[in-house]
């Protein structure tokens, strides 16, 4: 039994169908199991359950956790505080049975060691289970959630300077987590998810243009406007910071290195953002949007 924390979500979604498909039994835990009952609907009864799960109620992890084998952590973005929040439940889950935990990680993780990724790394590497460490670069598919009120108009307004970025696409880290879950060999290891290329954002511009014939272009606002902006848009002020040190360290040329252990694990090349553009322009148009 496998459980899936993060599940619906970019990553959480497409990794149980995965599973699923996989012959898997799997365990969705959800802040709101309601949603996840609906997300999951068509799946055999037999194969997928949903339980509840709220890192930092505790009285909601014993039930969580019991009788599984196997968890797959990803850490909520409104929790900045993982030794309080989330390291008592992984400990919960420890102590229930679970002897493999795959962590949703960052690019860069191990040289960062003030981001909260990397003390849930630090964690699971001492807590006597086995752990394998997924650390992907920036998700495509952040442009079309987090960003995607700005993308609807036509814009890329991030403060990324004219950094690189080895963007990846969620599918394809969903992917990879449902191999090192149902296959051996992943046990203590750690895994970069990147894109098979870097690309300054005025070029996934450029490329997000060429692929849906409509006008897209990059701004660059300045860590200042973009911090008002998003602020404005009501996204709490913990969660635009975590977004400032995502794209610091792009314009700082931290965040375009491309490695080769995506396709690895998926027997097939990854991704390009050329490809994940052909889902754009169905995305916007069902969002009611007539021009870029």
């Amino acid at each position: 039994m496998i459980g899936v924390t993060g599940a619906p979500g970019n990553i959480g979604t497409p990794l149980v169908r995965e599973l699923l498909r996989r012959g898997a039994r799997v365990r969705v835990l959800a802040r709101h199991p309601d949603r996840a009952q609906d997300a999951f609907a068509g799946a055999s009864a037999g194969q997928i359950e949903v339980r509840t799960l709220e890192f930092g109620r505790r009285q909601t992890y014993l039930d969580a956790f019991g009788g599984l084998d196997s968890l797959f952590v990803l850490r909520p973005p409104q929790i900045t505080q993982v030794r309080r929040d989330m390291v008592p439940a992984l400990d919960v889950a420890l102590g229930a049975g679970v002897r493999h935990f795959a962590l949703l990680s960052l690019q860069g993780a191990h040289r960062l060691p003030f981001t909260p990724h990397a003390q849930l790394e630090q964690h699971l590497r001492g807590n006597g289970a086995a752990y394998t460490f997924l650390r992907p670069s920036f998700f495509l598919q952040n442009l079309t959630t987090t960003h995607l009120p700005e993308l609807r108009h036509g814009e890329l307004a991030v403060p990324a300077g004219r950094g690189r970025t080895s963007f990846v696409d969620a599918r394809d880290v969903a992917e990879a987590a449902a191999t090192v879950l149902t296959e051996r060999g992943h046990e203590h290891r750690s895994y970069e998810l990147t894109g098979p290329e870097a690309l300054t954002y005025r070029e996934v511009a450029e490329i997000f243009t060429h692929v849906t014939g409509k006008l897209f272009r990059y701004t660059a606002p300045s860590p200042l406007a973009f911090f008002r902006r998003m602020r404005r848009r009501g996204l709490p002020a913990a969660q635009v910071l975590a977004l400032e040190a995502v794209y610091a360290t792009i314009r700082l040329g931290l965040a375009g290195h491309v490695s080769a252990d995506l396709p690895a694990l998926l027997g097939r090349p990854s991704r390009t953002t050329a490809d994940f553009a052909h889902d754009l322009r169905p995305l916007l148009q069902a969002q009611g949007e007539s021009h870029a």
